[in-house]
């Protein structure tokens, strides 16, 4: 009996000591803790305010964090004993932790050690801070936008740009952009403290005005002042030309109109507007406005009367040509009208046919009765 107890006690300790690498590698790290002061618009939070932990790989919710107050402006304490904002997960050295109170971002942060105890003070600026009660507390609703700072423009290049900006609380993202017309970028509505848009199709060579918007939980939105960017490359511009200048007629009698016409053309990469000026003897007499897209041309069309012969020289921006305007004919003198012989009447020869057949007939009549008698 007295060599089976040394015995046992040997296995014992050879288990012991084989099991512990096991054990020890699958102890999670120690939780890294904070206590500290917490203001809330620049006073002490009130009891039953919300303090929480986030990061990578940061478990919550989770007993100890979030932690509620129970003392005005303060959260946890320095005591062994006392109660402390305890931040533990599979969390690697190092790894940026941020504070939430009542769950709007104090904007602080601190690295995470495992087995740490640090003091951290905290403060927030909240719309309507919460009063007493547990588990974060209640109060008057918020009303209250995010406030949006650090606003910057990265990844310029000919057709893309990246905006990102911070706000102090959780909230969507979008960007309202333009040159013309206003656009707005798709909405993201994860809820994020940094936030970052990517724009894409722009124009090249062009200037963009924009803002950047975050709505909260409780649909409180906020619009930041208009800022501008300019992307890579030349802009697109209107090349406009004028061509194929005519005049019709070309010779006219004073009071007659003449008509002017020129072909205007934009071979340029964007729409604009393009001014012809119609200049007679070098003297503007008319002045024409068109608007044309890329690759478009029109007619443009004048018309002048001249009061006064001569030759007129013609310039429609710079294309030249003239056109002469003549006294007009004088009419020739009309002749007298020379009045028409009446036609005679043929009724006084038909009498004298009838008469003198009239006659001729009598002769024959007593001459034949003569003979018989």
């Amino acid at each position: 009996m007295k060599r089976i107890v040394p015995l046992l006690a040997g296995l014992l300790l050879l288990v012991g000591l084989l099991a512990t690498p096991a054990l020890a590698s699958d102890v999670p790290p120690l939780p890294h803790a904070f206590y500290g002061e917490v203001e809330i618009n620049d006073g002490p939070a009130p009891v039953g305010t919300q303090v929480e932990a986030s990061g990578l790989g940061v478990l919550t919710p989770r007993e100890g964090n979030p932690i509620v107050t129970t003392e005005r402006g303060k959260y946890g304490g320095p005591g062994g004993l006392d109660p402390k904002l305890v931040v533990q997960g599979d969390i690697e050295e190092g790894t940026t932790i941020t504070f939430y109170v009542n769950e709007v971002s104090t904007g602080q942060t601190a690295a995470w050690h495992s087995g740490e105890v640090t003091e951290l003070n905290l403060s927030v600026t909240i719309a309507a801070p919460p009063g007493g009660g547990g588990g974060g507390g209640g109060g008057a609703a918020d009303t209250t936008p995010p406030t949006i700072s650090g606003i910057s423009v990265s990844g310029i290049t000919e057709t893309k740009a990246d905006i990102s900006w911070e706000t102090n609380e959780k909230g969507d993202s979008q960007v309202e952009y333009w040159s013309s017309p206003s656009k707005l970028s798709p909405l993201d509505e994860t809820m994020l403290i940094s936030h970052l848009v990517h724009l894409t199709d722009l124009t090249p060579g062009t200037t963009y005005h924009y803002k950047t918007m975050s709505r909260d939980a409780s649909d409180n939105l906020s619009v930041s002042d208009e800022n501008t960017f300019t992307t890579l490359g030349e802009a697109p511009a209107a090349a406009f030309s004028a061509s194929n200048l005519s005049i019709s007629p070309s010779e006219v009698h004073i009071g007659e109109a003449v008509t002017i016409s020129v072909t205007v053309a934009n071979t340029g990469t964007a729409s604009g507007t393009y001014k012809v000026t119609l200049k007679i003897d070098g003297s503007v007499e008319d002045t024409k406005e068109v608007t044309l897209n890329a690759d478009a041309s029109t007619e443009v069309t004048f018309t002048t009367v001249k009061d006064t012969a001569g030759s007129y020289s013609v310039d429609v921006n710079g294309l030249s040509d003239s056109f002469t305007v003549k006294e007009k004919p004088t009419a020739p003198p009309t002749p007298p009208t020379i009045p028409e012989k009446p036609t005679p009447s043929p009724w006084p020869l038909i009498g004298g046919i009838i008469a003198g057949v009239i006659v001729v007939g009598l002769l024959i009549f007593f001459l034949v009765r003569r003979r018989a008698a």
